[in-house]
C-alpha cells in the first residue's frame, strides 16, 4: 500500500510519504495538476475502488469513488479534467472505458468501449485523447487504441505496435506515446 516520492529537480532516491486505502496490486494510476489517482487493482478480489493523494502535502490516500465493475490488470490515462481507467479483467476480459473527475470526489460512470477486451495493456495520454495499447485477450495484442477526452464515445483503432506485447509500460510526451518492454509471444 505504499506511496513513494521521488524528484525531479535532482536525482535521488524515492521516500515513502503514504498509504493507499488498501494493499494490492495490478491498478492503474491516473494524475491531475493536484492528486494522483489509483484505480482499481487486486487485493484479492478484484476491488473498484478510487483512491486519491495529494502532491501539495505528504499523506495517506482517501477513498473517493468506485470503478463501475471492480476490475485489475487495467489501464490508466488522464485528461487535464478527468482520469479514465480503461479495460482490465475479472471473472471476464472488459473493454470497458470508465471517466471519473477531478473536480469533485464521485464515482466513475462507464463512457465507451475499446475495440478489443483486454487486460495488461498498456496507457498513455495526450492532451485530447486516450490511448490503451498492447494487451492480452487470450491472444496478444498490438492494437493501438484512441478514445477522445472532449466527449464520451467509443475507441478507434488507431494503428499497431511494431509487436504484439502485454506487460509493458506506457510512457507519454507532449507529441508522442510510447510503449517500452514487455512481454511478447511465446509467453
Amino acid at each position: 500500500d505504499t506511496i513513494d516520492k521521488f524528484p525531479f529537480s535532482s536525482d535521488a532516491n524515492a521516500t515513502d510519504v503514504g498509504n493507499l486505502t488498501q494493499s494490492r496490486r495490478r491498478l492503474a494510476g491516473q494524475s491531475s495538476s493536484e492528486n494522483g489517482y489509483t484505480s482499481g487493482g487486486f487485493a484479492p478480489p478484484s476491488v473498484n475502488k478510487i483512491d486519491k493523494f495529494p502532491f501539495a502535502a505528504d499523506g495517506n490516500a482517501t477513498d473517493v469513488g468506485d470503478l463501475t465493475q471492480a476490475r485489475e490488470m487495467l489501464t490508466g490515462q488522464s485528461s487535464a479534467d478527468n482520469g479514465y481507467s480503461s479495460v482490465g479483467s475479472t471473472s471476464q476480459i472488459l473493454n470497458t472505458i470508465d471517466k471519473f473527475p477531478f473536480s469533485v470526489d464521485a464515482n466513475a460512470t462507464d463512457v465507451g468501449d475499446a475495440t478489443q477486451t483486454r487486460y495488461r495493456a498498456m496507457g498513455q495520454s495526450s492532451d485530447t485523447n486516450g490511448y490503451t495499447s498492447g494487451g492480452l485477450s487470450p491472444a496478444y495484442r498490438n492494437t493501438i487504441d484512441k478514445f477522445p477526452f472532449s466527449i464520451d464515445a467509443n475507441a478507434t483503432d488507431v494503428g499497431d505496435l511494431t509487436q504484439a506485447r502485454f506487460v509493458a509500460a506506457g510512457q507519454s510526451s507532449s507529441e508522442n506515446g510510447y510503449t517500452s518492454g514487455g512481454d511478447i509471444p511465446p509467453y
